[in-house]
């Protein structure tokens, strides 16, 4: 793949091309059940790109590079060659988040028919749907407890590694305000189904699924203004990861501990304040 669609899509949809948004829907087929709800690309949505490119690089080894074509700014990050993400500069005082945030992609059955059921619930359509390929239909939407993210029609990571390598994606879960709210939403919204998972103290946790387990919920654990889709990075060890990051110029707000995963699992905002979370993956224990 010489240059991820999505690089493009994160390009038109985040930085503009508002003007597209009345494009008819192109004709795509039908995603299989097995499709539905798949988390299919990152974009990292920061006021400070080189911040990011310095923090995360040194962190994972990512490596990134203009995008070829794209709207001026857009960075694509690579891991060992593969594209697996981006950067997207924007203004500090830009509508959408209050702070530096990952803007994740989930395919979805209709991205038209889920920007509407959004507006429905009382959130807000951030840019889109447009076309971004003939193929490929997006949105970006804020739903109602401030959390961004993009919608497609279809994803370039479907088929991804199981587990995948060291330092790249591995999972996904909803930081909440309010879980109840937030689980009814994004079962209108994307068709998840829901569980509880596991319950300890006054925490609970929850699998969101549609074909299989996609990602998880919970409230959130620090003080936010907004709920925010957090991604998990793979890593081999979570506290040397996290102590790398406190270096680097992050903040930990779960640090890696027994009642946690036993241990496996930190997370940290970066230096612009953007949620991510390690993980040691296989791990011992059962989920949270």
């Amino acid at each position: 793949m010489p240059r991820s669609v999505f690089a493009v899509v994160a390009a038109v949809v985040i930085a503009g091309g508002a003007a597209e948004s009345q494009q008819p829907p192109p004709a795509v087929q039908s995603l299989r059940p097995d499709q539905v709800g798949a988390f299919v690309w990152h974009d990292l949505v920061t006021a400070n790109p080189s911040s990011a490119r310095l923090f995360y690089g040194s962190l994972f080894g990512w490596t990134f590079e203009e995008g070829d074509g794209i709207d001026p700014g857009y960075t694509i990050i690579r891991h060992e060659g593969r594209p697996i993400g981006g950067v997207v500069p924007r203004q500090a005082n830009e509508a959408g988040s209050t702070n530096a945030q990952w803007l994740t992609y989930i395919t979805v059955a209709d991205v038209d028919k889920a920007a509407t059921a959004v507006l429905r619930a009382g959130g807000r359509i951030f840019r889109g749907p447009l076309n971004a390929r003939r193929d490929l239909r997006v949105a970006v939407v804020v739903d109602p407890q401030g959390a961004a993210l993009g919608l497609a029609s279809r994803g370039p990571a479907l088929a991804e590694e199981s587990p995948p390598a060291l330092h790249r994606w591995l999972w996904m879960e909803y930081v909440a305000r309010d879980p109840a709210a937030a689980l009814k939403f994004y079962g209108d919204v994307v068709g998840f189904s829901h569980l509880v998972h596991q319950t300890r103290d006054t925490f609970v946790y929850y699998l969101l699924s549609t074909d299989r387990p996609r990602a998880g919920l919970f409230r959130s654990l620090w003080d936010r203004d907004t709920s925010v889709w957090l991604p998990y990075v793979r890593v081999a060890d979570p506290a040397e990861a996290a102590a790398r990051a406190v270096a680097l110029g992050g903040r930990v707000v779960l640090p890696p501990g027994p009642t946690v995963r036993n241990g496996s699992l930190a997370i940290v905002l970066d230096p612009a304040g953007a949620p991510i979370a390690f993980q040691k993956y296989p791990f011992d224990g059962d989920t949270q």
